[in-house]
Parts: C-alpha cells; sequence; structure tokens
C-alpha cells in the first residue's frame, strides 16, 4: 500500500497530538539552552526558543546536526562565542549520554526476556553492561583527567575548561531532568504514530525497540535531509519480528522526522532570514 493510502488511513488526531508535543519537545530544548547559557548571557525563554529553532535550520544541512550551535549563538549579543558553543556541547553530550544509556538497557533488557533478537547487533548479553560501564567509565575519566591536569593547559584553555566546571551537581541534575523528559516525548511521539497508523504492540515493547532504533542512529554518520531514510531502514528491521506491515513503519518514521525536523526547520528559516534582513538593512 502506497504511503499516500496510509496517511489517510491514519487517526489525525493522534497525529495533531504529536504535532503540539513537537512543540513540548523543542520548548524543553529552549528551556535547556536558556539554562546552559545563563552563567554567559541572560536570554528570554522567547528568544531562547527562536535560537533553537534556527539551530534546527542551520543543522539540518550538516552531518548529523553539528551545525546547531551555528544557528544558536547568531543570536547571542554579550556571550563569548566559543564558551557558547562548549556549553551547546555540554547539552548534547547529556541529551546523547541519555540516548546511550537507555539504548544499553533496551539491548540487554530486550535478550535476557528473549523479547527479540539482539545477537546481529552484540553478540553477548554480558557485551550490554560492559559496554554502558565502558562508556560511564571512559567519561569519568576524562573528567577525572581534566581536572588533574587543568594546571599545565594555558590561561585560555584553563578558561573554556571553566564552562564543563561551574555547573554544580543540583545544575546538572536539572539539565539531566530536562534531557530525559524531552526524550520521553521522543517515544511518546513515535508510539502515538504508531496507533495512529493501525499498528498493535505493546507499549514497553514500542519503547524497548523505539530506544535501540536512537540508540542505533545515534553511531550512523547521516544529514538530516537523508536521516529519514536510515531510521525508516533501521525500523523496518527492529519492527520485523512484531508487524509486516512495512510500509507503515517507514511512514512513521518519515511522519516524525517531517513533524520534529523539517517543520521546526521551516520555522526557524523564517527568524533566520528576519534576522539577516534587519542586519543587511541596517547595514544599509
Amino acid at each position: 500500500m502506497h504511503f499516500e493510502a496510509r496517511f489517510l488511513e491514519a487517526n489525525k488526531l493522534y497525529i495533531v497530538i504529536v504535532v503540539l508535543l513537537m512543540f513540548i519537545n523543542w520548548g524543553l530544548e529552549a528551556l535547556k539552552w536558556q539554562y546552559l547559557i545563563r552563567s554567559l548571557e541572560k536570554i528570554s525563554f522567547f528568544n531562547s526558543l527562536i535560537a533553537v529553532f534556527s539551530g534546527v535550520t542551520v543543522s539540518i544541512f550538516m552531518p548529523n546536526r553539528v551545525g546547531e550551535f551555528a544557528g544558536r549563538i547568531f543570536y547571542l549579543e554579550e556571550a563569548d562565542k566559543v564558551s557558547a558553543i562548549l556549553k551547546n556541547f555540554l547539552g548534547s553530550l547529556i541529551q546523547l549520554s541519555i540516548t546511550l544509556i537507555l539504548g544499553v538497557i533496551a539491548l540487554y533488557i530486550g535478550s535476557l526476556n528473549g523479547i527479540f533478537n539482539t545477537n546481529d547487533l552484540i553478540s553477548s548479553r554480558n557485551d550490554y553492561w560492559l559496554l554502558l560501564m565502558g562508556v560511564l567509565i571512559l567519561l569519568l575519566i576524562g573528567l577525572i583527567l581534566l581536572r588533574k591536569f587543568k594546571h599545565r593547559l594555558s590561561n585560555k584553555f584553563r578558561y573554556y575548561l571553566d564552562v564543563f566546571n561551574d555547573m554544580s551537581f543540583a545544575e546538572g541534575l536539572y539539565v539531566f531532568a530536562l534531557s530525559s523528559l524531552r526524550y520521553a516525548v521522543f517515544l511518546i511521539q513515535y508510539y502515538l504514530l504508531l496507533v495512529a497508523f493501525g499498528i498493535e504492540i505493546d507499549f514497553w515493547l514500542a519503547a524497548g525497540l523505539i530506544a535501540l532504533n536512537f540508540f542505533i542512529q545515534s553511531f550512523i554518520p547521516s544529514f538530516a535531509l537523508t536521516e529519514v531514510f536510515t531510521r525508516g531502514a533501521t525500523a523496518v528491521y527492529l519492527f520485523a519480528g512484531f508487524t509486516n506491515d512495512s510500509a507503515a513503519i517507514l511512514a512513521v518514521s518519515f511522519l516524525l522526522w517531517l513533524i520534529n525536523l523539517a517543520l521546526p526547520a521551516i520555522i526557524g528559516a523564517v527568524f533566520v532570514w528576519r534576522m539577516k534582513f534587519f542586519k543587511t538593512s541596517e547595514n544599509g
């Protein structure tokens, strides 16, 4: 069955809810960016949201959306740009850590209970815990080494390193909580679209498969414009044991990409164009 027919058959109410959740998703990211950048420059939530949408616009043309920071710092007037980039990197790192941790947990639980076959991904169940522990240990060692040898670095490097050191445990926990909420929104959006397209699957089983999809995608280099194909292919592979409706799975992946990336990029493009227009007018 063609994608067009599947879209016509889909439950429109669920799709509307997913669109509304997109604003919550990026609203949480705006809150996180506003919080991360506050020691460098005070910005309003609205300006933070504009910066986040603009970042999506710029990053959609770059591999793995690495150019997100460029759109964000475009709106900063007082903050040191390198420090702002590092703050953005810190926020992205925390978001990625949630994806990796939950992905590894999904791998382990799924294999342990025989819910789905992950032998093609990792050969041994014990490797899941080793992988998770390895990631955490490497991060811990990196932080310890940075603190230990900080005095040997130049004043400039130590200044930028302080961007990571000026966050307390409570502040880090707050950013982690916002990132976790974003992840939860991603997951709920995905599940609602599965339901919208008539795929009957237990929520927790779907959550595990979705977590695996996010986990795998974090290791695949791609452009946002082509990410929809890699996510779709991965999703079809993961859900193959639970549904034969690959067209619906592909439709879900495409619509999620359209709502969470293409639509925000279009919104951000409006703000980027207006900013460029006003700057050009002022120079003229």
